[in-house]
């Protein structure tokens, strides 16, 4: 099964700007939405999930739109759970 990682972020999000090198670190490939620029995807994801919340992890299985949500404050509370979360798909 193929899985990608998919951040949605906010340019100027600290807890977004930590969590992206704490992926780096540890070589974890992912996807970033900043969603300044893709609000459309943006509003589809806080449709779904009912939060407005950043970072939010997708965790797209075989390239599809099928997979999990992770809403950061709701899923996980701080960027090393984040981190755990995505290693336990990868």
């Amino acid at each position: 099964m193929s899985i990608s990682v998919i951040l949605f972020t906010l340019n100027d999000c600290i807890h977004c700007k930590s969590l992206k090198k704490r992926l780096k670190t540890e070589s974890i490939e992912y996807h970033e939405i900043e969603i300044n620029d893709n609000q459309k995807i943006w509003d589809q994801v806080v449709n779904q999930t009912g939060h407005n919340s950043l970072p939010t992890i997708f965790i797209s299985k075989n390239n599809s739109d099928t997979g999990p949500v992770y809403v950061a404050g709701v899923d996980f509370m701080s960027d090393e759970e984040g981190l755990n979360i995505i290693k336990q798909h990868v």
